[in-house]
């Protein structure tokens, strides 16, 4: 804890002296939402599209921001700058206040509390890009449709994870109640297949990620060597792929080289995935 400078309602602190109220409804009932960026040389990626999809969350769960954009802005920039580091995580939460009492009514909670976490950011494990990373299948019990709102509650996600672990993975790819393939536990899904991009599309229950987004922006732009398209995809989709990845904004493009008990194409990292992630670093910085 003590490489975390953290901001808890405009004030900095070290991360031992960070406290927050047990009747904080986030701790309660995972009443938040949260969002999670990064820098490139002190510079926030994408900061402002990230604190209006924290908004539109909150939007989603009837959260009323008793902060505004423009605050939450300027207390993120004060962290940022702040930190004695140059690359840092980012992570933004906005709980819905302190409870009076003990209880789910929303009238019982006080102001938002807006806690901003900074930590150093280190370069992502070599491994990654030599081997790549593997994956299980984890099938989802509560039905969800359209863009999801990132909210403090993970309980499925931190499940799926805890599984991905046991079995020796690194991660899981979640499926949906209708079969299909939607995201992994903190990352959006995708595949290569005969040349073409392709990732589940919002509709199915899938988080509307940043690196996400920037990848279609890119493709729209002609940044990208490949088609995209958002599509269903099944487990079958998954296994067949020539080439498979996982991306999220602290964690750039990850290869994924194997999922479940088997090798995606020859079991190493995609040349298209490794060139995607070269394309990808030198558009972000």
């Amino acid at each position: 804890m003590e490489d975390f400078l953290i901001n808890i309602n405009g004030n900095l602190m070290k991360g031992p002296e960070a406290q927050i109220s047990v009747f904080d409804r986030g701790f309660l009932y995972g009443d938040s939402v949260y969002e999670a960026t990064r820098t490139f040389d002190k510079k926030p990626f994408r900061l402002e599209r990230h604190i209006d999809r924290l908004f539109l969350s909150a939007e989603k769960i009837s959260l009323i921001p008793t902060y505004s954009k423009e605050v939450i802005t300027s207390e993120v920039l004060k962290t940022v700058e702040a930190s004695p580091y140059q690359n840092v995580t980012i992570r933004i939460v906005l709980t819905r206040g302190t409870n009076s009492d003990l209880g789910l009514d929303t009238e019982l909670s006080g102001p938002n509390n807006l806690v901003i976490f900074t930590k150093e950011i280190k370069p992502n494990p070599a491994w990654w890009v030599t081997d790549g990373v593997s994956m299980i299948f984890y099938q989802k019990q509560i039905e969800a449709s359209g863009s999801l709102p990132k909210t403090g509650n993970y309980q499925e996600n931190i499940l799926a994870n805890r599984e991905a672990h046991e079995r020796a993975a690194y991660d899981a790819f979640l499926i949906n109640t209708h079969g299909f393939v939607t995201e992994g536990t903190t990352s959006n899904a995708w595949i290569i297949k005969d040349g073409t991009l392709y990732t589940p599309p919002l509709a199915d229950g899938v988080l509307d990620g940043l690196t996400r987004k920037t990848l279609i922006e890119m493709s729209k732009d002609g940044r990208l060597p490949l088609p995209l398209i958002e599509k269903s995809l099944t487990k079958k989709d998954f296994i067949d792929a020539d080439e498979c990845f996982i991306t999220s904004t602290t964690r750039n493009i990850v290869p994924v080289t194997k999922i479940e008990n088997h090798a995606v194409k020859n079991g190493r990292p995609g040349l298209q995935t490794l060139e995607l992630l070269k394309l990808y670093l030198d558009f972000v910085k």
